[in-house]
């Protein structure tokens, strides 16, 4: 008999608790440090080895947070950050590439600081207890250009600083699109002290637009942004609330 009765309960009180939602709209601040870099394929084959070989920049990022839970393990994510990144280029002896338009770029780096306000809106999917959290986010971003540093290099000959890069080349130029737009994905810990949920997660953004004109008549038929960022958030509740539907 207390057994029928068990069995009979428990239907009843899991469906009472997947129809209770919880409900929760916080806000705060995030910052971090990445590493950053574009990545640039040539137009013309045959002017490939103008290129050094890219590696990541390292860069920062701060901002302010928007995290509404909508139901039971989902929520939406908003942020506003702002993001500095940057590329850098070398031209290695290893690689084969140290002669470009007659001049010796053997262990040249040139690098570049690009500054943007980026807006990601992210999916937010978690698992774990009420104190420690586990979560998976996902989802498009964009971003706009509101720093275009000047292109710099290790030479210290000014004269013989840029003679091997073309002067139609847009490195050298002012020619960049300023609005990115990709795609981020991400994963952390969301660790609740409090009232305080304190998140350290990473990230990886890669970017779908060029940072440059990509067409077949320009320069580069590549010039993507990509960003690893690993990052520190600090959220507090503002409103929250269980929905029970009856």
């Amino acid at each position: 008999m207390l057994l029928c009765l068990c069995i009979l309960v428990q239907p009843i009180y899991s469906q009472k608790l997947r129809r209770d939602q919880e409900r929760e709209l916080s806000v705060g601040v995030t910052g971090g440090l990445g590493l950053s870099r574009v990545s640039f394929l040539h137009n013309n084959v045959y002017r490939a080895n103008e290129l050094g070989d890219q590696s990541f920049y390292p860069g920062f990022r701060f901002g302010v947070v928007t995290r509404f839970i909508s139901q039971n393990h989902f929520g939406v994510q908003i942020e506003a950050n702002y993001v500095g990144s940057g590329w850098f280029e070398t031209y290695h002896e290893d690689s084969g590439v140290t002669m470009v338009n007659g001049f010796n770029m053997q262990d040249v780096t040139l690098s570049r600081r690009i500054h943007y306000i980026e807006i990601p809106i992210l999916s937010h999917i978690y698992f774990g207890s009420r104190r420690v959290r586990f979560f998976v986010e996902l989802g498009p971003e964009i971003s706009v250009l509101t720093r275009y540093g000047e292109l710099k290099s290790n030479l210290s000959d000014s004269d013989a600083r840029w003679a091997a890069i073309p002067t139609d080349d847009p490195r050298l130029k002012d020619q960049y699109n300023k609005v990115d737009y990709g795609l981020t994905g991400g994963l952390g810990f969301d660790i609740k002290t409090g009232p305080f949920h304190t998140i350290i997660g990473g990230r990886y953004t890669y970017g779908f637009a060029d940072l440059y004109n990509h067409s077949k008549a320009d320069v580069f038929q590549r010039s993507n942004n990509q960003l690893m960022n690993v990052t520190a958030t600090f959220l507090i509740p503002v409103l929250k609330y269980t929905e029970r539907k009856r």
